[in-house]
């Protein structure tokens, strides 16, 4: 081979790597895209048993459950969605979102699955939602009730909250392997919920965007409201700094009769043992990742142009090595 020819195969592996940010590992991936609008989440089993109803599109088969058959207690799939065609990051179209079809919304993973044993010492939340207003809103949870133990940890708390507070805050805490308890949480009226009562539907409501983020040192919250053009925006950051020997997520403690520790919530919390903060209004795309992701690597970022100094550089010295070696 030429050197002319290794220097164009050179220049397009260059190319393609840059255009394909590098994932950290996806543990689990629910985009609610099963349908039809309208419908209520697949659920022919009694209220509380698990059966797979929304599919994990990572592949790692952690599907989520519905509660209920009812819809007291389940979701419909609706086709009111975020404001893009596509996810940036993935290229996939996205045509349902889900919305709480009573006032008991709450689907959960398989207690039966290796995701209710996971610890890891980083990690990304990651989930779209319309929200209503009023009260705890937690998006995505994990149930654990024991498990702060250290340097005044709420004993009563769950593992993890990922949420919109009462005064539409937004916040994410979580309990780590040792027993001491973290909290990253924005300032006030970041949140703009729609009234029920008047705006059933949520015609007037606000898609979000939300990721929190773990790297092991540092609790980040990042922010982006969809109504605008800014992206995700640094709202909330906390340093890991009691003194913890391992800062890893918790795998939970506890159990419940309806509820079995580290198992993963979507749509309500837990604390002191039984069902709370439920999350009314629309959830859509929800990401769980064992890494702490980038800004830039968040499912609505758009991917980076492929031509950047550090490519160029890496290229610069490839050819050099073909030189030498031609």
């Amino acid at each position: 081979m030429t050197m002319k020819s290794r220097i164009a195969q050179l220049l397009t592996v260059l190319a393609l790597g840059a255009s394909f940010p590098v994932f950290g590992s996806t543990v689990a991936y629910w985009r609610f895209e099963e349908g039809p609008a309208n419908a209520l989440l697949n659920h022919t089993v009694g209220d509380g048993v698990y059966q797979q109803a929304v599919a994990d599109s990572s592949g790692n088969g952690y599907g989520l459950s519905a509660w209920s058959s009812g819809a007291w207690a389940s979701s419909y799939y609706r086709n009111n969605t975020l404001p893009v065609t596509t996810i940036p990051q993935t290229g996939a179209a996205n045509n349902f979102s889900i919305k709480n079809a009573g006032g008991y919304p709450g689907m959960f993973t398989d207690p039966a699955a290796a995701i209710r044993t996971i610890t890891p010492s980083q990690f990304t939340i990651e989930a779209m939602f319309k929200p209503e207003n009023g009260g705890y809103r937690t998006i995505v949870g994990r149930d654990s009730f024991g498990a702060g133990t250290q340097g005044g940890a709420d004993y009563n708390a769950a593992a993890l909250y990922f949420q919109i507070r009462p005064d539409n805050s937004v916040g994410i805490t979580f309990e780590d392997v040792s027993g001491y308890e973290y909290t990253a949480a924005s300032a006030g009226g970041l949140i703009h919920g729609f009234d029920y009562p008047t705006d059933p539907d949520g015609n007037l409501g606000t898609w979000y965007a939300m990721a929190g983020v773990s790297d092991g040192s540092t609790l980040s919250l990042y922010l982006d409201d969809l109504s605008g053009n800014l992206g995700y925006q640094l709202v909330a950051q906390s340093a890991l700094n009691q003194g913890s020997p391992n800062t890893a997520l918790t795998a939970g403690l506890g159990s419940g009769s309806d509820w079995t520790a580290g198992d993963f919530s979507v749509g309500r919390g837990l604390y002191n043992g039984g069902h709370g903060d439920r999350a009314y209004g629309y959830i859509d795309e929800v990401r769980i990742s064992d890494s702490a992701l980038g800004p830039n690597q968040l499912l609505l970022s758009p991917i980076p142009e492929p031509a950047t100094g550090a490519v160029i550089l890496l290229g610069l010295g490839c050819l050099g090595v073909i030189r030498r070696r031609s």
